[in-house]
Protein backbone atom coordinates (compact mmCIF):
# COMPACT_ATOMS: atom_id res chain seq x y z
CA UNK A 1 0.00 0.00 0.00
CA UNK A 2 2.83 2.36 0.88
CA UNK A 3 4.51 1.43 -2.40
CA UNK A 4 1.35 2.33 -4.33
CA UNK A 5 1.17 5.71 -2.61
CA UNK A 6 4.78 6.43 -3.59
CA UNK A 7 4.04 5.61 -7.21
CA UNK A 8 0.98 7.94 -7.26
CA UNK A 9 2.99 10.74 -5.64
CA UNK A 10 5.74 10.24 -8.21
CA UNK A 11 3.25 10.43 -11.10
CA UNK A 12 1.70 13.61 -9.73
CA UNK A 13 5.14 15.21 -9.42
CA UNK A 14 5.97 14.23 -13.03
CA UNK A 15 2.69 15.69 -14.30
CA UNK A 16 3.25 18.90 -12.38
CA UNK A 17 6.76 19.23 -13.77
CA UNK A 18 5.52 18.50 -17.34
CA UNK A 19 2.76 21.08 -16.99
CA UNK A 20 5.19 23.62 -15.68
CA UNK A 21 7.55 22.92 -18.55
CA UNK A 22 4.85 23.26 -21.19
CA UNK A 23 3.54 26.36 -19.47
CA UNK A 24 7.03 27.73 -19.44
CA UNK A 25 7.45 27.05 -23.15
CA UNK A 26 4.11 28.73 -23.87
CA UNK A 27 5.05 31.69 -21.67
CA UNK A 28 8.43 31.91 -23.38
CA UNK A 29 6.83 31.83 -26.85
CA UNK A 30 4.35 34.49 -25.78
CA UNK A 31 7.19 36.60 -24.40
CA UNK A 32 9.10 36.20 -27.67
CA UNK A 33 6.07 37.11 -29.76
CA UNK A 34 5.39 40.20 -27.70
CA UNK A 35 9.00 41.30 -27.90
CA UNK A 36 9.78 40.35 -31.50
CA UNK A 37 9.98 43.22 -33.97
CA UNK A 38 9.59 43.25 -37.74
CA UNK A 39 10.16 46.03 -40.23
CA UNK A 40 7.09 47.29 -42.11
CA UNK A 41 7.22 49.51 -45.19
CA UNK A 42 4.81 52.16 -46.40
CA UNK A 43 2.84 50.81 -49.38
CA UNK A 44 3.26 54.12 -51.22
CA UNK A 45 7.03 53.55 -51.21
CA UNK A 46 6.78 50.15 -52.91
CA UNK A 47 3.93 50.94 -55.34
CA UNK A 48 5.45 50.55 -58.80
CA UNK A 49 2.46 52.13 -60.53
CA UNK A 50 2.12 49.06 -62.72
CA UNK A 51 3.89 50.34 -65.84
CA UNK A 52 7.53 50.75 -66.75
CA UNK A 53 7.13 51.18 -70.50
CA UNK A 54 8.05 54.05 -72.83
CA UNK A 55 5.86 56.96 -73.86
CA UNK A 56 4.65 57.51 -77.42
CA UNK A 57 6.52 60.25 -79.27
CA UNK A 58 5.58 62.66 -82.02
CA UNK A 59 6.44 66.14 -83.19
CA UNK A 60 4.51 69.36 -83.42
CA UNK A 61 4.60 72.92 -84.66
CA UNK A 62 3.76 75.91 -82.46
CA UNK A 63 0.95 78.14 -83.75
CA UNK A 64 -0.64 81.34 -82.47
CA UNK A 65 -3.30 81.78 -85.15
CA UNK A 66 -5.53 78.75 -84.67
CA UNK A 67 -9.16 78.63 -85.78
CA UNK A 68 -11.96 76.22 -84.94
CA UNK A 69 -14.50 75.30 -87.59
CA UNK A 70 -17.73 73.45 -86.73
CA UNK A 71 -19.11 71.36 -89.62
CA UNK A 72 -22.62 69.97 -89.31
CA UNK A 73 -22.38 67.16 -91.87
CA UNK A 74 -25.65 65.19 -91.50
CA UNK A 75 -26.50 66.53 -88.02
CA UNK A 76 -29.18 69.07 -87.14
CA UNK A 77 -28.75 71.87 -84.60
CA UNK A 78 -31.12 71.94 -81.63
CA UNK A 79 -29.66 75.02 -79.90
CA UNK A 80 -26.91 77.60 -80.53
CA UNK A 81 -25.18 78.70 -77.31
CA UNK A 82 -23.12 81.70 -78.56
CA UNK A 83 -23.52 84.75 -80.76
CA UNK A 84 -21.18 86.35 -83.29
CA UNK A 85 -18.52 88.46 -81.56
CA UNK A 86 -18.72 86.54 -78.29
CA UNK A 87 -15.47 85.63 -76.56
CA UNK A 88 -15.12 81.95 -75.64
CA UNK A 89 -12.69 79.92 -73.57
CA UNK A 90 -11.61 76.31 -74.04
CA UNK A 91 -14.47 74.08 -72.90
CA UNK A 92 -17.28 76.62 -73.36
CA UNK A 93 -20.40 75.11 -75.07
CA UNK A 94 -20.95 76.39 -78.61
CA UNK A 95 -24.01 74.48 -79.82
CA UNK A 96 -26.10 71.37 -79.15
CA UNK A 97 -27.09 68.83 -81.79
CA UNK A 98 -30.56 67.31 -82.01
CA UNK A 99 -30.43 63.87 -80.34
CA UNK A 100 -34.03 62.67 -80.90
CA UNK A 101 -32.98 60.07 -83.47
CA UNK A 102 -30.12 58.87 -81.26
CA UNK A 103 -32.43 58.59 -78.25
CA UNK A 104 -35.01 56.64 -80.29
CA UNK A 105 -32.29 54.33 -81.56
CA UNK A 106 -31.04 53.86 -77.98
CA UNK A 107 -34.57 53.00 -76.82
CA UNK A 108 -34.90 50.38 -79.56
CA UNK A 109 -31.46 49.04 -78.70
CA UNK A 110 -32.55 48.66 -75.07
CA UNK A 111 -35.54 46.62 -76.20
CA UNK A 112 -33.35 44.43 -78.39
CA UNK A 113 -30.95 43.87 -75.50
CA UNK A 114 -33.88 43.03 -73.22
CA UNK A 115 -35.08 40.46 -75.76
CA UNK A 116 -31.61 38.94 -75.99
CA UNK A 117 -31.33 38.83 -72.18
CA UNK A 118 -34.68 37.03 -72.03
CA UNK A 119 -33.53 34.50 -74.64
CA UNK A 120 -30.28 33.95 -72.73
CA UNK A 121 -32.24 33.31 -69.54
CA UNK A 122 -34.45 30.79 -71.34
CA UNK A 123 -31.45 29.06 -72.92
CA UNK A 124 -29.69 28.81 -69.54
CA UNK A 125 -32.88 27.45 -68.01
CA UNK A 126 -33.17 24.82 -70.78
CA UNK A 127 -29.55 23.76 -70.33
CA UNK A 128 -29.99 23.44 -66.55
CA UNK A 129 -33.18 21.40 -67.08
CA UNK A 130 -31.55 19.10 -69.64
CA UNK A 131 -28.57 18.48 -67.38
CA UNK A 132 -30.93 17.21 -64.66
CA UNK A 133 -32.52 14.62 -66.95
CA UNK A 134 -31.25 11.07 -66.56
CA UNK A 135 -30.75 9.42 -69.96
CA UNK A 136 -32.67 6.24 -70.75
CA UNK A 137 -31.49 3.18 -72.61
CA UNK A 138 -31.51 3.34 -76.39
CA UNK A 139 -34.98 2.70 -77.86
CA UNK A 140 -35.43 -0.72 -79.51
CA UNK A 141 -38.00 -1.42 -82.27
CA UNK A 142 -41.48 -1.80 -80.82
CA UNK A 143 -40.64 -0.15 -77.51
CA UNK A 144 -42.12 3.22 -76.47
CA UNK A 145 -39.99 6.29 -77.23
CA UNK A 146 -40.20 9.95 -76.33
CA UNK A 147 -42.72 10.28 -79.17
CA UNK A 148 -45.12 8.61 -76.74
CA UNK A 149 -45.45 12.07 -75.23
CA UNK A 150 -47.29 13.34 -78.30
CA UNK A 151 -49.66 10.40 -78.22
CA UNK A 152 -50.33 10.91 -74.53
CA UNK A 153 -51.12 14.57 -75.12
CA UNK A 154 -53.46 13.64 -77.97
CA UNK A 155 -55.24 11.09 -75.82
CA UNK A 156 -55.58 13.59 -72.97
CA UNK A 157 -56.99 16.22 -75.32
CA UNK A 158 -59.42 13.70 -76.79
CA UNK A 159 -60.63 12.78 -73.31
CA UNK A 160 -61.23 16.44 -72.56
CA UNK A 161 -63.32 16.80 -75.68
CA UNK A 162 -65.36 13.77 -74.77
CA UNK A 163 -66.42 15.21 -71.42
CA UNK A 164 -67.02 18.66 -72.90
CA UNK A 165 -64.53 21.54 -72.92
CA UNK A 166 -65.11 25.24 -73.51
CA UNK A 167 -62.44 27.95 -73.88
CA UNK A 168 -62.49 30.72 -71.29
CA UNK A 169 -63.32 34.07 -72.87
CA UNK A 170 -60.56 36.63 -72.22
CA UNK A 171 -61.11 40.36 -72.54
CA UNK A 172 -58.84 41.64 -75.31
CA UNK A 173 -57.43 44.66 -73.45
CA UNK A 174 -56.93 45.74 -69.87
CA UNK A 175 -56.90 49.51 -70.20
CA UNK A 176 -54.22 50.23 -72.82
CA UNK A 177 -52.46 46.88 -72.36
CA UNK A 178 -53.35 43.79 -74.40
CA UNK A 179 -54.33 40.49 -72.78
CA UNK A 180 -53.86 38.77 -76.13
CA UNK A 181 -52.60 39.84 -79.54
CA UNK A 182 -54.10 38.72 -82.83
CA UNK A 183 -54.06 40.08 -86.39
CA UNK A 184 -56.37 42.96 -85.43
CA UNK A 185 -54.14 44.27 -82.58
CA UNK A 186 -52.66 47.74 -83.14
CA UNK A 187 -49.16 48.69 -81.91
CA UNK A 188 -48.77 51.95 -80.06
CA UNK A 189 -45.86 52.84 -82.35
CA UNK A 190 -43.35 51.43 -84.82
CA UNK A 191 -43.02 50.56 -88.50
CA UNK A 192 -42.35 46.83 -88.29
CA UNK A 193 -38.64 47.16 -89.15
CA UNK A 194 -35.59 46.03 -87.17
CA UNK A 195 -34.79 49.66 -86.34
CA UNK A 196 -38.41 50.56 -85.52
CA UNK A 197 -40.38 47.39 -84.69
CA UNK A 198 -44.08 47.39 -83.89
CA UNK A 199 -44.36 47.96 -80.13
CA UNK A 200 -47.22 46.44 -78.14
CA UNK A 201 -48.08 47.15 -74.49
CA UNK A 202 -48.93 43.81 -72.84
CA UNK A 203 -50.22 42.61 -69.47
CA UNK A 204 -48.19 40.00 -67.60
CA UNK A 205 -50.72 37.33 -68.65
CA UNK A 206 -50.65 38.40 -72.30
CA UNK A 207 -50.24 35.83 -75.06
CA UNK A 208 -49.72 36.12 -78.82
CA UNK A 209 -51.70 34.02 -81.25
CA UNK A 210 -49.75 31.90 -83.73
CA UNK A 211 -51.71 33.54 -86.54
CA UNK A 212 -50.08 36.91 -85.74
CA UNK A 213 -46.61 35.36 -85.46
CA UNK A 214 -47.16 33.79 -88.89
CA UNK A 215 -48.15 37.20 -90.24
CA UNK A 216 -44.79 38.58 -89.05
CA UNK A 217 -43.03 35.71 -90.84
CA UNK A 218 -44.99 36.18 -94.09
CA UNK A 219 -44.44 39.95 -94.18
CA UNK A 220 -40.86 39.76 -92.77
CA UNK A 221 -41.76 42.22 -90.02
CA UNK A 222 -40.48 42.75 -86.48
CA UNK A 223 -42.57 43.28 -83.33
CA UNK A 224 -41.69 43.94 -79.68
CA UNK A 225 -44.11 42.73 -76.99
CA UNK A 226 -43.42 44.77 -73.84
CA UNK A 227 -44.54 44.22 -70.24
CA UNK A 228 -44.42 47.37 -68.10
CA UNK A 229 -45.15 47.71 -64.40
CA UNK A 230 -48.63 49.10 -63.81
CA UNK A 231 -49.46 48.34 -67.48
CA UNK A 232 -48.12 51.80 -68.34
CA UNK A 233 -45.20 52.66 -70.61
CA UNK A 234 -45.43 56.26 -69.42
CA UNK A 235 -45.18 55.89 -65.64
CA UNK A 236 -44.03 52.28 -65.19
CA UNK A 237 -40.69 50.53 -65.75
CA UNK A 238 -39.96 47.96 -68.44
CA UNK A 239 -40.13 44.47 -66.89
CA UNK A 240 -39.52 42.36 -69.98
CA UNK A 241 -39.62 42.52 -73.76
CA UNK A 242 -40.01 39.74 -76.32
CA UNK A 243 -38.73 40.87 -79.72
CA UNK A 244 -39.90 38.67 -82.60
CA UNK A 245 -38.13 39.00 -85.95
CA UNK A 246 -40.29 37.42 -88.65
CA UNK A 247 -37.22 36.98 -90.85
CA UNK A 248 -35.66 34.63 -88.29
CA UNK A 249 -38.71 32.47 -87.42
CA UNK A 250 -40.66 29.57 -88.90
CA UNK A 251 -44.41 29.20 -89.22
CA UNK A 252 -46.35 27.85 -86.21
CA UNK A 253 -49.86 26.57 -85.67
CA UNK A 254 -52.33 29.40 -86.27
CA UNK A 255 -54.36 28.52 -83.14
CA UNK A 256 -51.36 28.18 -80.83
CA UNK A 257 -50.84 30.67 -78.03
CA UNK A 258 -47.44 31.99 -76.89
CA UNK A 259 -46.93 33.65 -73.51
CA UNK A 260 -45.07 36.99 -73.75
CA UNK A 261 -43.51 36.66 -70.29
CA UNK A 262 -41.93 33.21 -70.88
CA UNK A 263 -41.88 33.24 -74.71
CA UNK A 264 -43.14 29.67 -74.57
CA UNK A 265 -46.19 28.01 -76.07
CA UNK A 266 -49.12 27.69 -73.64
CA UNK A 267 -52.04 25.26 -73.38
CA UNK A 268 -55.63 26.45 -73.79
CA UNK A 269 -57.32 27.50 -70.57
CA UNK A 270 -60.42 25.31 -70.24
CA UNK A 271 -63.37 24.77 -67.91
CA UNK A 272 -65.57 21.64 -67.89
CA UNK A 273 -69.32 21.90 -68.49
CA UNK A 274 -71.81 21.24 -65.68
CA UNK A 275 -69.21 21.52 -62.92
CA UNK A 276 -68.92 23.99 -60.07
CA UNK A 277 -65.90 26.35 -60.13
CA UNK A 278 -64.32 24.58 -57.15
CA UNK A 279 -64.70 21.15 -58.77
CA UNK A 280 -63.38 22.55 -62.04
CA UNK A 281 -60.29 23.99 -60.37
CA UNK A 282 -59.57 20.72 -58.53
CA UNK A 283 -60.01 18.67 -61.68
CA UNK A 284 -57.83 21.00 -63.72
CA UNK A 285 -55.03 20.73 -61.15
CA UNK A 286 -55.25 16.93 -61.26
CA UNK A 287 -55.25 16.90 -65.06
CA UNK A 288 -52.29 19.29 -65.10
CA UNK A 289 -50.37 17.05 -62.69
CA UNK A 290 -51.30 13.97 -64.70
CA UNK A 291 -50.22 15.58 -67.96
CA UNK A 292 -46.99 16.82 -66.37
CA UNK A 293 -46.19 13.27 -65.29
CA UNK A 294 -47.12 11.77 -68.66
CA UNK A 295 -45.18 14.36 -70.71
CA UNK A 296 -41.84 13.98 -68.96
CA UNK A 297 -39.05 14.18 -71.52
CA UNK A 298 -36.94 11.11 -72.11
CA UNK A 299 -33.65 10.99 -74.00
CA UNK A 300 -30.95 8.49 -74.71
CA UNK A 301 -27.45 9.53 -73.66
CA UNK A 302 -26.55 10.49 -77.26
CA UNK A 303 -29.77 12.45 -77.74
CA UNK A 304 -29.22 14.28 -74.46
CA UNK A 305 -25.63 15.21 -75.34
CA UNK A 306 -26.75 16.49 -78.74
CA UNK A 307 -29.60 18.52 -77.25
CA UNK A 308 -27.34 20.09 -74.62
CA UNK A 309 -24.64 20.83 -77.21
CA UNK A 310 -27.17 22.58 -79.47
CA UNK A 311 -28.51 24.65 -76.58
CA UNK A 312 -24.98 25.62 -75.49
CA UNK A 313 -24.16 26.70 -79.06
CA UNK A 314 -27.35 28.76 -79.10
CA UNK A 315 -26.35 30.34 -75.79
CA UNK A 316 -22.89 31.27 -77.11
CA UNK A 317 -24.42 32.91 -80.19
CA UNK A 318 -26.79 34.88 -77.97
CA UNK A 319 -23.92 36.03 -75.74
CA UNK A 320 -21.94 37.17 -78.79
CA UNK A 321 -25.00 39.02 -80.07
CA UNK A 322 -25.47 40.63 -76.66
CA UNK A 323 -21.85 41.85 -76.66
CA UNK A 324 -22.30 43.30 -80.15
CA UNK A 325 -25.47 45.12 -79.12
CA UNK A 326 -23.77 46.44 -75.96
CA UNK A 327 -20.91 47.86 -78.04
CA UNK A 328 -23.43 49.57 -80.33
CA UNK A 329 -25.18 50.97 -77.27
CA UNK A 330 -21.87 52.35 -75.99
CA UNK A 331 -21.30 53.98 -79.37
CA UNK A 332 -24.74 55.60 -79.22
CA UNK A 333 -24.01 56.81 -75.69
CA UNK A 334 -20.81 58.46 -76.90
CA UNK A 335 -22.71 60.16 -79.72
CA UNK A 336 -25.25 61.47 -77.24
CA UNK A 337 -22.52 62.71 -74.89
CA UNK A 338 -20.79 64.43 -77.82
CA UNK A 339 -24.01 66.21 -78.82
CA UNK A 340 -22.71 69.39 -77.16
CA UNK A 341 -19.87 70.95 -79.17
CA UNK A 342 -17.26 72.69 -76.99
CA UNK A 343 -14.72 75.38 -77.82
CA UNK A 344 -11.27 73.89 -78.37
CA UNK A 345 -9.43 77.22 -78.42
CA UNK A 346 -9.60 80.58 -76.67
CA UNK A 347 -11.00 83.04 -79.17
CA UNK A 348 -13.84 85.06 -80.67
CA UNK A 349 -16.91 83.72 -82.54
CA UNK A 350 -16.51 85.02 -86.10
CA UNK A 351 -19.50 83.40 -87.84
CA UNK A 352 -22.68 81.58 -86.75
CA UNK A 353 -25.09 79.96 -89.20
CA UNK A 354 -28.89 79.75 -89.12
CA UNK A 355 -30.13 76.41 -87.64
CA UNK A 356 -33.26 76.65 -89.81
CA UNK A 357 -31.20 77.21 -92.96
CA UNK A 358 -27.79 75.53 -92.44
CA UNK A 359 -25.10 75.64 -95.15
CA UNK A 360 -25.39 72.87 -97.75
CA UNK A 361 -22.13 73.55 -99.63
CA UNK A 362 -19.90 71.89 -97.00
CA UNK A 363 -18.81 75.17 -95.40
CA UNK A 364 -18.55 75.62 -91.63
CA UNK A 365 -21.68 76.40 -89.61
CA UNK A 366 -19.59 78.22 -86.99
CA UNK A 367 -16.01 79.55 -86.85
CA UNK A 368 -13.90 80.60 -83.86
CA UNK A 369 -10.75 82.67 -84.32
CA UNK A 370 -7.99 82.31 -81.71
CA UNK A 371 -7.01 85.40 -79.74
CA UNK A 372 -4.53 84.31 -77.08
CA UNK A 373 -2.17 81.55 -76.04
CA UNK A 374 -0.05 79.19 -78.10
CA UNK A 375 -1.02 75.78 -79.47
CA UNK A 376 0.93 72.83 -80.78
CA UNK A 377 -0.40 70.81 -83.68
CA UNK A 378 0.69 67.15 -83.79
CA UNK A 379 -0.18 63.86 -85.48
CA UNK A 380 -0.83 60.35 -84.18
CA UNK A 381 -1.13 57.02 -85.99
CA UNK A 382 -4.59 55.48 -86.35
CA UNK A 383 -3.19 52.50 -84.40
CA UNK A 384 -2.63 54.80 -81.39
CA UNK A 385 -5.72 56.97 -81.78
CA UNK A 386 -7.47 55.24 -78.89
CA UNK A 387 -4.54 56.11 -76.59
CA UNK A 388 -5.20 59.85 -76.57
CA UNK A 389 -8.26 61.82 -75.45
CA UNK A 390 -9.39 65.43 -75.00
CA UNK A 391 -8.21 66.80 -71.65
CA UNK A 392 -5.10 64.59 -71.55
CA UNK A 393 -1.79 66.19 -70.55
CA UNK A 394 1.25 65.74 -72.78
CA UNK A 395 4.87 66.90 -72.51
CA UNK A 396 6.57 69.10 -75.11
CA UNK A 397 10.29 69.76 -75.48
CA UNK A 398 11.66 72.66 -77.53
CA UNK A 399 14.27 71.48 -80.04
CA UNK A 400 15.99 74.88 -80.03
CA UNK A 401 16.20 75.58 -76.28
CA UNK A 402 15.59 72.20 -74.66
CA UNK A 403 12.95 73.75 -72.37
CA UNK A 404 10.04 71.53 -71.29
CA UNK A 405 6.36 72.55 -71.53
CA UNK A 406 3.06 71.00 -70.47
CA UNK A 407 0.19 71.05 -72.94
CA UNK A 408 -3.41 69.79 -72.75
CA UNK A 409 -5.14 68.13 -75.72
CA UNK A 410 -8.18 70.22 -76.72
CA UNK A 411 -9.18 68.70 -80.07
CA UNK A 412 -8.70 65.45 -82.02
CA UNK A 413 -9.54 65.45 -85.71
CA UNK A 414 -12.12 62.98 -87.02
CA UNK A 415 -10.40 62.81 -90.41
CA UNK A 416 -6.90 61.64 -91.42
CA UNK A 417 -4.40 64.12 -92.87
CA UNK A 418 -3.57 63.89 -96.56
CA UNK A 419 0.18 64.28 -95.90
CA UNK A 420 2.46 64.43 -92.85
CA UNK A 421 4.88 67.09 -94.02
CA UNK A 422 6.39 68.78 -90.99
CA UNK A 423 5.40 65.97 -88.62
CA UNK A 424 6.89 62.70 -87.50
CA UNK A 425 5.88 60.06 -85.02
CA UNK A 426 5.89 56.38 -84.14
CA UNK A 427 3.82 53.87 -86.08
CA UNK A 428 3.49 52.15 -89.42
CA UNK A 429 4.27 54.67 -92.19
CA UNK A 430 1.49 53.05 -94.27
CA UNK A 431 -1.13 53.80 -91.59
CA UNK A 432 -3.41 56.80 -91.63
CA UNK A 433 -2.48 59.69 -89.33
CA UNK A 434 -4.74 62.11 -87.49
CA UNK A 435 -3.96 65.59 -86.19
CA UNK A 436 -4.64 66.74 -82.65
CA UNK A 437 -4.34 70.16 -81.05
CA UNK A 438 -2.90 70.88 -77.60
CA UNK A 439 -2.99 74.15 -75.66
CA UNK A 440 0.15 75.46 -73.91
CA UNK A 441 -0.94 77.61 -70.98
CA UNK A 442 2.56 78.87 -70.09
CA UNK A 443 4.37 79.33 -73.45
CA UNK A 444 7.19 81.60 -72.26
CA UNK A 445 10.13 81.28 -74.65
CA UNK A 446 8.06 79.88 -77.54
CA UNK A 447 7.25 81.59 -80.81
CA UNK A 448 4.96 80.86 -83.73
CA UNK A 449 6.50 78.16 -85.96
CA UNK A 450 8.81 76.61 -83.32
CA UNK A 451 9.30 72.83 -83.49
CA UNK A 452 8.51 70.71 -80.44
CA UNK A 453 9.15 67.09 -79.59
CA UNK A 454 6.04 65.54 -78.01
CA UNK A 455 5.91 62.77 -75.39
CA UNK A 456 2.56 61.07 -74.65
CA UNK A 457 1.76 58.54 -71.94
CA UNK A 458 -1.01 56.30 -73.41
CA UNK A 459 -4.41 56.49 -71.71
CA UNK A 460 -4.44 52.87 -70.56
CA UNK A 461 -0.91 53.26 -69.22
CA UNK A 462 -2.01 56.30 -67.23
CA UNK A 463 -4.74 54.18 -65.69
CA UNK A 464 -2.13 51.56 -64.74
CA UNK A 465 0.08 54.22 -63.23
CA UNK A 466 -2.82 55.21 -61.00
CA UNK A 467 -3.27 51.58 -59.88
CA UNK A 468 -1.66 49.87 -56.91
CA UNK A 469 1.07 47.36 -57.82
CA UNK A 470 3.45 45.81 -55.27
CA UNK A 471 6.01 43.01 -55.33
CA UNK A 472 4.43 39.56 -55.40
CA UNK A 473 6.65 38.54 -52.46
CA UNK A 474 4.52 40.66 -50.11
CA UNK A 475 1.39 38.66 -50.96
CA UNK A 476 0.80 35.12 -49.76
CA UNK A 477 -2.17 32.73 -49.81
CA UNK A 478 -4.27 30.78 -47.34
CA UNK A 479 -7.11 28.45 -48.43
CA UNK A 480 -7.02 30.01 -51.88
CA UNK A 481 -7.32 33.58 -50.53
CA UNK A 482 -4.60 36.20 -50.90
CA UNK A 483 -3.49 38.25 -47.90
CA UNK A 484 -0.77 40.59 -46.66
CA UNK A 485 0.56 41.28 -43.16
CA UNK A 486 -0.60 44.83 -42.44
CA UNK A 487 0.19 47.01 -39.47
CA UNK A 488 -2.94 47.33 -37.35
CA UNK A 489 -3.74 48.67 -33.91
CA UNK A 490 -0.90 49.17 -31.43
CA UNK A 491 1.54 48.82 -34.35
CA UNK A 492 1.09 45.03 -34.44
CA UNK A 493 0.70 42.86 -37.54
CA UNK A 494 -2.71 41.62 -38.63
CA UNK A 495 -3.73 39.43 -41.53
CA UNK A 496 -5.39 41.53 -44.24
CA UNK A 497 -7.13 39.73 -47.11
CA UNK A 498 -6.83 41.48 -50.48
CA UNK A 499 -8.31 41.17 -53.95
CA UNK A 500 -5.58 40.82 -56.56
CA UNK A 501 -5.54 41.50 -60.30
CA UNK A 502 -3.08 41.15 -63.14
CA UNK A 503 0.58 40.21 -62.72
CA UNK A 504 3.17 42.28 -64.62
CA UNK A 505 6.61 41.06 -65.62
CA UNK A 506 6.20 38.07 -63.30
CA UNK A 507 7.24 40.11 -60.27
CA UNK A 508 4.56 42.71 -59.47
CA UNK A 509 0.90 42.12 -58.73
CA UNK A 510 -2.10 44.47 -58.82
CA UNK A 511 -4.01 45.04 -55.57
CA UNK A 512 -7.61 45.89 -56.43
CA UNK A 513 -8.99 46.19 -52.89
CA UNK A 514 -8.09 45.64 -49.24
CA UNK A 515 -4.99 47.84 -49.20
CA UNK A 516 -4.11 51.52 -49.72
CA UNK A 517 -0.93 53.52 -50.17
CA UNK A 518 -1.27 54.81 -46.60
CA UNK A 519 -1.02 51.30 -45.11
CA UNK A 520 2.20 49.66 -43.92
CA UNK A 521 2.97 45.99 -44.62
CA UNK A 522 5.67 43.51 -43.64
CA UNK A 523 7.43 40.75 -45.56
CA UNK A 524 5.23 37.68 -44.86
CA UNK A 525 8.03 35.12 -44.45
CA UNK A 526 10.40 34.28 -41.59
CA UNK A 527 9.84 33.41 -37.91
CA UNK A 528 8.90 37.00 -37.00
CA UNK A 529 6.31 37.34 -39.78
CA UNK A 530 3.32 36.48 -37.61
CA UNK A 531 0.12 38.15 -36.47
CA UNK A 532 0.57 40.09 -33.23
CA UNK A 533 4.27 40.86 -33.79
CA UNK A 534 5.23 44.51 -33.26
CA UNK A 535 6.03 46.49 -36.44
CA UNK A 536 8.80 49.10 -36.61
CA UNK A 537 10.04 51.55 -39.21
CA UNK A 538 12.69 50.20 -41.62
CA UNK A 539 16.27 50.98 -40.66
CA UNK A 540 17.99 53.41 -42.99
Amino acid sequence: MKKMKKIIILLVVVLILAGAASGGVYAYQKYQKENWEVEAVLVANINSGGWWGDSMTSSGIVSNNQTQSVLLEDKTVAEVKVEEGAEVKIGDPLLVYNTEEIELEMEMKKLELQGIENNITLAERDIARLKKIKPTAAVTPGSPSKNTTTQTNTNTTQKKKEIGVVTVKVQKKDGNAYNYIDKTAKPYEGKGTVEQPYRFLCTQECYVLGSYLNQLVQKEQVAAFEIWSGNSNQEGTLLSCWTVNGMERSMVGADTKWLVETQEQMEDEVVLEEETPKETETKKEKEKTSESESTEETYTADELRKEISEKESELKELEIKRKSEQLEMESLNRKKEEATVLATINGVVKTVGDPENPPIDGSAFMEISGTEGLYVKCTVSEMSLDQIEVGQEISANSWSTGQMYTAVITEISEYPVSNRWGFYGEGNPNSSYYTFLAYIEEPEGLSNGDDLEISITPVDMQEQQDSLYIEKAYVTEEDGKSYVLKVGKDDRLVKQYVKTGRVLYGSTIEIKSGLSEQDRIAFPYGKTAKEGVKAVEPKE
